[in-house]
C-alpha cells in the first residue's frame, strides 16, 4: 500500500524510485478538494502510469467536476452513498445563530462557559491562521479553558501533539482553520462551532461533519450575519433538508433577492425614446 500526495508520488515516479506496475486499486480521497486545488492533471498522470486499476473516489460532496473526472477514469461507474449526497450528516443537529461580527467573540465565550451548551471536546472553525492563534489565546484568557490552535503554519509534529492532547481530553477546545475540516477521523468530537462561515456551503458541510462520526449524534453551531448573505439561499436549503430551525434574519427578502442572478432578458424599448 502506498499513501501519498500527488506531487510527491509523481516526483518518485520521474526519478524511477518507485514502480506502480502491480498496483490494482487507485484511491483518490477528498477528490473534490483535489480538483479545487488544481491537482487534476497530477491525478491523471498517476492514473496513466497504472495498468487499468480499479478506481475509488471518495468525498462528502460531489460536484459536477467529480462526475466528469470519474467518466474519464472508468466506463462502468457504480455510485455508493451513505446518507444524502452533498447534504450534512443527519446525526448532526444544526443550530444557526445570527451574531453581528463585533459580538461573535462574546457569544462564543458565553457558549464555552455554559454548562448546558458546552459539550467538549469542541472544534471552533475560523477563516484565517492569525484568527486561529488570536482566538485560541483569547479563549484561554477569558474562559480559563485550555485552548490551542491548529493551522497550516504549524509543523506536522506540532499538529500531532496538539491533536493527541485534544483527543486525550487535556485540551477541551481546538481552534482550527479548514485544515481539520477534512480527512481526519476525530471520533470523540461531538460539537463543532463554525465561528467564521467558510466561503462555500460545501466546506460548511465538511466542517460540521466533524461533530458526528459513525452515526453518533453531535451538534454544530454556526454564527452568521449580513457578511454571509451570498450563501443564505444555499444555507436555507441545507437547513430545510435537515429539519433545522432557520433564523428569521436570513429569510429577509432583501438578502435573498440580492443573491439571485440578474435578469439578463432583453426589454423592448418604446419608439421615440
Amino acid at each position: 500500500m502506498i499513501v501519498g500526495t500527488p506531487g510527491r508520488l509523481i516526483d518518485l515516479l520521474t526519478k524511477y524510485e518507485i514502480e506502480l506496475n502491480s498496483i490494482a486499486i487507485l484511491v483518490i480521497d477528498e477528490v473534490d478538494c483535489m480538483l479545487q486545488k488544481g491537482f487534476r492533471e497530477q491525478v491523471m498522470q498517476i492514473y496513466r502510469a497504472l495498468s487499468q486499476p480499479q478506481v475509488l473516489l471518495y468525498s462528502a460532496t460531489v460536484p459536477v467536476e467529480v462526475e466528469k473526472m470519474a467518466s474519464l477514469l472508468t466506463k462502468e461507474i457504480n455510485i455508493i452513498t451513505v446518507g444524502k449526497i452533498n447534504k450534512p450528516n443527519q446525526a448532526v443537529k444544526q443550530v444557526v445563530i445570527w451574531v453581528e461580527s463585533t459580538r461573535k467573540k462574546q457569544k462564543l465565550f458565553d457558549i464555552l462557559t455554559s454548562k448546558h451548551h458546552f459539550k467538549p471536546p469542541v472544534i471552533v472553525f475560523v477563516g484565517s491562521r492569525l484568527g486561529a492563534d488570536l482566538l485560541s489565546e483569547a479563549i484561554t484568557v477569558t474562559t480559563g479553558l485550555k485552548s490551542l490552535a491548529i493551522h497550516g503554519e504549524k509543523s506536522m509534529k506540532e499538529r500531532r501533539e496538539i491533536l493527541s492532547l485534544f483527543l486525550l481530553g487535556e485540551i477541551p477546545v481546538i481552534v482550527a482553520t479548514g485544515i481539520l475540516g477534512r480527512g481526519i477521523d476525530l471520533l470523540l468530537v461531538r460539537q463543532v462551532i463554525v465561528f467564521d462561515m467558510p466561503n462555500s456551503i460545501k466546506e460548511y458541510v465538511h466542517q460540521i461533519g466533524r461533530a458526528s462520526r459513525m452515526g453518533v449524534e453531535g451538534t454544530s453551531i454556526l454564527f452568521v450575519n449580513e457578511e454571509n448573505r451570498n450563501l443564505f439561499p444555499e444555507l436555507i436549503g441545507i437547513l430545510k433538508s435537515s429539519g433545522a430551525a432557520i433564523p428569521r434574519e436570513i429569510m429577509n427578502p432583501r438578502y435573498l433577492a440580492a443573491s439571485l442572478p440578474c435578469n439578463r432578458g432583453t426589454r423592448k424599448r418604446k419608439a421615440g425614446y
